[in-house]
C-alpha cells in the first residue's frame, strides 16, 4: 500500500444520524478518481464522536462499498479492550489495515504504551498502522515505534500526524532502514512531497476528502520524476492546508470545504465540534478559489 489515502469524513444529517446516501455518494467519488486507499473512523470521521455499534456499523459500510482501493479502518480508543474488540471486528469483515491512534487522556509512558499495542499485536492477524498525533494522544516516540515493528510482524507502518521532517527522517532511517516492509505516511498535506523524498510511502490526508486530483497529481508526477510539477502540486498543497488554521477543528474545516466545493456531504459535525459560521466560510472559500480556481 502506497500513495494517497483519504482519511474519511463521516456525513451526518441535521439531526446527527449517520447520513449513509452521502457516506455512498463520496467512497463512490473518491474512489472514481483513484485514490490508494480509503480509512473510515479517522479523526477527520470525528471517531470519538460516535459509538461502538456505530463505528462497526461504518466499517461494515465502508468494506461493503470500498472495492477499488485499500480499505482502512480506525479502531482507536483509551479502552484497549475495545481496540481489541473493534479490530478483532476489522478483521472479520476483512479490511486491509486497522489504524490506531495511541490512547488519549491518560498519559502513558513507553512501556505502557507498548503493553496496549502488544495486547492488540497478539490478539488479531491484521495488518496494523500505528497512528502518532501528539496533539491529541500521547506521543510515539522513535524508538517505541522501532521496538514494535522489530517485534510483531503485524505492525506494518505509522500515520506521522506531527509536524517534525526531523522525526518523519528518524522513523523512516531507523525502522525502514531495518525493516524494509514498514511503511511510513504522513497525516499533514504539506508533508507530502518531503515524505516521499526522505523515503517514505505516502499521505493519510484529509484535504484529499475534497480535493484528491492535488493530491494524486503530486504522487503521479514524483513517481514519473517529473519534480518540477511535483514541486509545483507540493507548493499547492502547502497553501491548501492552511484551511486547517481557519478553522476550529480538523472536521469543520473539511466539511465546509467541502460544501463550498459542492460536495453533498452537510456541514454538520456532531459536539462537542462545533461548525464555524459564515466568516471562516468566507475564508476557507478564498483559500479554495486561490488555489483550486
Amino acid at each position: 500500500m502506497r500513495g494517497v489515502i483519504v482519511p474519511l469524513v463521516t456525513p451526518f444529517n441535521e439531526d446527527y444520524s449517520i447520513d449513509v446516501q452521502a457516506l455512498e455518494e463520496h467512497l463512490e467519488f473518491l474512489q472514481k478518481v483513484g485514490v490508494h486507499g480509503i480509512f473510515i473512523n479517522a479523526t477527520t470521521g470525528e471517531f470519538t464522536s460516535l459509538s461502538v455499534e456505530e463505528r462497526k456499523f461504518l466499517a461494515e459500510k465502508g468494506r461493503e462499498l470500498v472495492n477499488a482501493s485499500f480499505y482502512l479502518v480506525g479502531t482507536a480508543s483509551s479502552n484497549t479492550f475495545e481496540v481489541v474488540e473493534l479490530t478483532k471486528h476489522a478483521q472479520d469483515i476483512g479490511a486491509d489495515y486497522v489504524v490506531i491512534a495511541p490512547p488519549y487522556y491518560c498519559p502513558l509512558n513507553d512501556e505502557a504504551l507498548f503493553t496496549h499495542y502488544s495486547m492488540v499485536a497478539e490478539r488479531t492477524d491484521i495488518p496494523i498502522i500505528l497512528y502518532n498525533i501528539p496533539a491529541c494522544a500521547n506521543p510515539l516516540s522513535v524508538s517505541l515505534i522501532k521496538r514494535l515493528a522489530l517485534e510483531y510482524s503485524n505492525i506494518s507502518g505509522v500515520k506521522e500526524t506531527i509536524d517534525s521532517v526531523n522525526h518523519v527522517r528518524d522513523v523512516i532511517l531507523e525502522v525502514k532502514g531495518e525493516r524494509k516492509d514498514f511503511k511510513v505516511f504522513t497525516g499533514l498535506d504539506q508533508h507530502f512531497l518531503n515524505t516521499l523524498v526522505l523515503g517514505g510511502d505516502g499521505g493519510i490526508m484529509a484535504c484529499a476528502n475534497f480535493a484528491p486530483e492535488v493530491h494524486l497529481a503530486l504522487y503521479k508526477a514524483f513517481q514519473e520524476k517529473r519534480f518540477e510539477e511535483a514541486f509545483e502540486h507540493a507548493r499547492r498543497l502547502a497553501k491548501l492546508s492552511m484551511v486547517y488554521d481557519l478553522a476550529s477543528s480538523f472536521g469543520s474545516a473539511i466539511k465546509l470545504a467541502m460544501s463550498l466545493r459542492g460536495f453533498s456531504i452537510k456541514p454538520v459535525l456532531r459536539p462537542p465540534y462545533l461548525m464555524d459560521g459564515e466568516d471562516v466560510k468566507e475564508g476557507i472559500r478564498k483559500l479554495l478559489a486561490e488555489v483550486l480556481g
